[in-house]
């Protein structure tokens, strides 16, 4: 069924849900776009979405295509939306350029696309729900500044270099350490948000610069938790040595909660997710359409689902409070 036909057929219907989801004979079809199920967080991101009320209600029906950590795997999948015709498409950036194309190829198909996690360089997306990575990125570096009042040397692992995270995370990791002055970037690297490269790097790096290292931030758990085995390996002390990281995985809680990461900046997964299924569902069916998710209650406005940009908080998840979010 074509998307007009669609929304037509919904219009006109007498049989809504208080929800205002069409009836069980019309499903609305979701393509959500992760740029990588290998990694934990985009798994995390896409369960939720799978896991959205309207979903498990069975009035929506979501198809979750893995982008492989491949930009033109993406483009292709957007394409593939397209001719399928779905009603709506969320996506998760792996590259803030490269995805400005296929996304201004659906806006122009007439199929909203909510960008979720990651940003793109396209203005022509519907509406966004992200984090402020530039904040994070500043965050952790504070962080680091407490936990090292006298200075120190300093490594730092990257994202895939070009993807959004990756820079916008970095301007905030250089704003906040331009603050302070003592602590050094002795090295900075991409560890494609991998545990193995991140592991890797930190061999490197502690080989390289033996007890000369004295504080490690990571633009994702992933690394840190790859950067933790290695200094554990080299039996260097993790409580005078802090590693902090960004995401807040499973992984990376119970490493706060067992002392071997200090800090973990939490990325909500389940309001960029199941965030943006309500803001996809707010532009099929209309300003009739009430959220569903919880993550309205409290942690974000709403403001009827026509904001283009929303913004999700970080959470700081450190020794004192990390057993609340486990």
């Amino acid at each position: 069924m074509k998307r007009r036909g669609f929304i037509a057929a919904i219009a006109a219907s007498t049989v809504l849900l208080s929800v205002g989801i069409a009836s069980a004979q019309d499903k609305i079809r979701i393509a959500a776009l992760s740029f990588g199920e290998s990694g934990e967080y985009m798994k995390a991101w896409s369960t939720e979405i799978q896991s959205h009320p309207a979903v498990k209600d069975g009035k929506v029906e979501i198809t979750v295509f893995d982008g492989k950590y491949d930009p033109l795997v993406q483009s292709n999948q957007i394409d593939t939306a397209i001719t399928q015709q779905f009603n709506a498409i969320i996506m998760a950036p792996f590259d803030l350029e490269a995805s400005a194309p296929a996304i201004d190829r659906a806006v122009e198909a007439k199929i909203p696309v909510i960008v979720s996690a990651l940003k793109t360089a396209s203005k022509n997306y519907t509406a966004s729900i992200i984090v402020d990575d530039r904040e994070g990125g500043k965050i952790i570096a504070e962080e680091m500044a407490k936990r090292l009042p006298n200075g120190g040397n300093l490594v730092l692992m990257e994202g895939p270099i070009g993807q959004s995270a990756q820079i916008e995370r970095r301007a905030g990791v250089d704003a906040g350490l331009a603050a302070h002055p003592s602590l050094k970037l002795m090295m900075d690297k991409s560890g494609n948000w991998s545990r193995a490269e991140g592991q890797a790097l930190m061999e490197n790096w502690i080989s390289a610069y033996p007890n000369q290292i004295n504080g490690v931030l990571a633009e994702n758990d992933e690394m840190a938790l790859g950067a933790i085995e290695a200094m554990k390996a080299a039996k260097i002390d993790l409580e005078k040595v802090p590693v902090i990281a960004i995401d807040g995985i499973p992984d990376a809680k119970r490493a706060v909660d067992g002392g071997e990461m200090a800090v973990t900046l939490y990325k909500y997964a389940r309001a960029e997710g199941q965030g943006a299924v309500d803001l996809a569902l707010r532009q099929v069916i209309g300003s009739d359409f009430k959220p569903q998710s919880e993550v309205w209650s409290g942690l974000m406005e709403w403001k009827d689902g026509a904001q283009k940009d929303y913004t999700v908080p970080w959470l700081i998840l450190d020794k004192s409070n990390v057993k609340k979010y486990m």
